[in-house]
This record gives structure tokens, sequence and C-alpha cells, in this order.
């Protein structure tokens, strides 16, 4: 018999354990780091995640004079968009004869959190993985990630949230899928593209290649780049760095690689996005957060089970607000 039960075993790992590895795995990867510290949204219960979407102006109103007959015609100026529950789960275990040589309770601290650490940082992984899906055309069980939110009908994407892009313009990301070589010109006409107001892309991602290549416009030869058009490349976002995430900027906007950014026609180039995080939540069930479940001992084997929870999906409230560089490869 373990010289431990699962009660001490859960509640050893929840009060030891767990808050010195959450404060790391939010750090791991860079896209999960911000939108877990300001776009987490907390939803609790329904069948499925509906998010309204305001894709038209009213059509009634405008100046009148006196008594004039004021229109009262109805406008519904709201679609929403439905998304599916997600989840992802990760399981450990740990045998009784291990808890026996580790008996005391910072000793079975220090075990478990060797042993479970990594539960933690590959549910991260996952995640991170899952924010740059398409659950349309991938593994429907998948978040609903950057590569089905972020498209447009021109390009052959069909439809996300549920409502078909082909037939509702509003519902298009500016994608530019035929430009293949990095310039200043592409970078502003696009980012101009994505901007409404004082609406524009607040986070530039790519993999390492593109963002290389971004670097090095700013040392090509007549390149035209200065200091009064744009910041410095070597500006950063004082957050992200903070955070250890090196960074340029582009219009003051942080330009950040991420290694799960999806490709582009060549599979070798990654796209470059570009998001407006005023319109995307990461939505979350308070029941499943990162929430590890009590250690459960099998009734044939010496050893405990648990298992990591997450539930919840990643939302887009506007996708044309934000767009991609599908085809650049040089």
């Amino acid at each position: 018999m373990s010289a431990i039960g699962t009660n001490t075993l859960t509640s050893v790992t929840r009060h030891y354990v767990m808050p010195v590895i959450m404060d790391n795995v939010y750090s791991s990867n860079v896209l999960l780091y911000r939108w877990y510290k300001a776009n987490k949204k907390i939803i609790q219960g329904g069948t499925q995640i509906e998010v309204p979407q305001l894709y038209r102006r009213f059509a009634a109103g405008g100046t009148y004079r006196g008594y004039e007959v004021l229109q009262t015609t109805p406008t519904d100026p709201v679609k929403n968009l439905v998304f599916e529950w997600k989840q992802h789960y990760v399981p450990w275990a740990i045998d009784g004869l291990t808890l026996i040589q580790n008996e005391s309770p910072l000793a079975i601290a220090s075990i478990v959190a060797l042993q479970s650490q990594q539960a933690w940082m590959e549910m991260a992984e996952n995640l991170a993985a899952g924010l740059f899906q398409d659950a349309s055309s991938g593994d429907d069980k998948d978040l609903d990630g950057l590569s089905g939110a972020v498209g447009n009908a021109s390009v052959g994407d069909g439809s996300y949230g549920g409502i078909a892009r082909s037939s509702n313009s509003w519902h298009n990301s500016q994608i530019d899928a035929a430009t293949g070589t990095l310039a200043f010109s592409l970078l502003q006409s696009w980012f101009g593209n994505g901007t409404v107001g004082g609406q524009h892309y607040s986070i530039l991602l790519s993999r390492q290649e593109q963002y290389n290549r971004y670097i090095a416009l700013h040392t090509a030869s007549g390149s035209g780049y200065t200091q009064s058009v744009q910041r410095s490349p070597l500006g950063h976002d004082e957050v992200l760095a903070a955070a250890g995430f090196t960074n340029a900027t582009f219009n003051n906007t942080p330009w950040v690689v991420d290694s799960h950014v999806d490709d582009g026609p060549n599979a070798s180039n990654s796209k470059i996005y570009g998001l407006n995080e005023n319109v995307w939540n990461v939505v979350v069930s308070p029941r499943a957060d990162f929430y590890m479940e009590d250690w459960q001992k099998p009734v044939n084997q010496d050893a405990y089970v648990s298992m990591l929870l997450w539930a919840g999906n990643v939302v887009c409230q506007s996708a044309r607000l934000n767009g991609a560089l599908t085809n650049v490869s040089a």
C-alpha cells in the first residue's frame, strides 16, 4: 500500500506545485501569454458559444426639420457567430513506490512537480498550437484558430462562425495571397487596409524566417527607411520584453516570432498575421481552465492518475479588422 492517499496527494499538488508551475505556463508562448493576460473571457454554461457581430448600419436615421415624418424602418444589425466548446486534456501518473521513497510533503511536492510540470507545459503547447488551427478543415475538435478565422472568400476561404464569407463581404479579412516579396510599401498598404479609424493591428506574428526578412529590410541598401517615418526595428513592446519575448516594431506595433504560425502556400515560409486584439477572446469554461482533477487510484494498480482539463475556444468578433500576408517567400 502507498504511503500517502489520494486526498493528501491532491492537496500537495494543488498547494505546493500548481502555483509555481502556472506562473511559467502562460509565458511559454507569446500569443497564449498575451491573450490569457488580456483577452480571456470566462463563460459559464451554454450548449455553444455565441458571439454577436455588428455587420451593418441602421436603415433609418439622419436629418429632419419641424413636423417632418420620421422613418421607423426596423433594422437588425446583428448576426451571431456560433462556435462549439472545444476540449483539451493531458493525463499523468505517479506510482506508489515513488511516493513511499519520497514520503514527506515537501519531498512529494518535489517529485510531483518534476513529473507533472510536463503536463502543464504540454497543455500550454497544445493550446498555443490550437490558436493557429482551422477546425473547419483539420481536426474539428481543436480550436477555431487563426488559420480559419483570418480569411477571405477571394482566396477560397468558406465560412467562419457559421457565416459564409462569399455572401457577407463584411466577414472577409485583409488577405494578400499574391505578393511574394516583402517590402515596406507592401506592409504599409496592408496595414492601412486593416485600419478603421483608431482600430488597427495591435500585433504582427510570423515564424523566424519572415521576422528575419523584416529586420533585413532596415539594413538593405537604399531602403529609404528613416526614423521619422516609423520607429526603429530595435524598438520593442515593454510588456513583451518584460516577459522575455524579443520583438521588433512596425508602425509602433510589435512584430513577434511564434513558432506555431501556420504555413503559407510554401511550407518553408509562414504567413504573416496582423491581428487587432481588441476583437479577440479566449473563451474559457470555469470548470476546465487548466483544471487539475483529483488524483484517482486504479483498483488494480499501486499508482495514482490525474487529468489536466481545459474547455473553451478562441473567437474573433470582427474578421475584417485582421489580415494576413500568405505568400511572402523573399
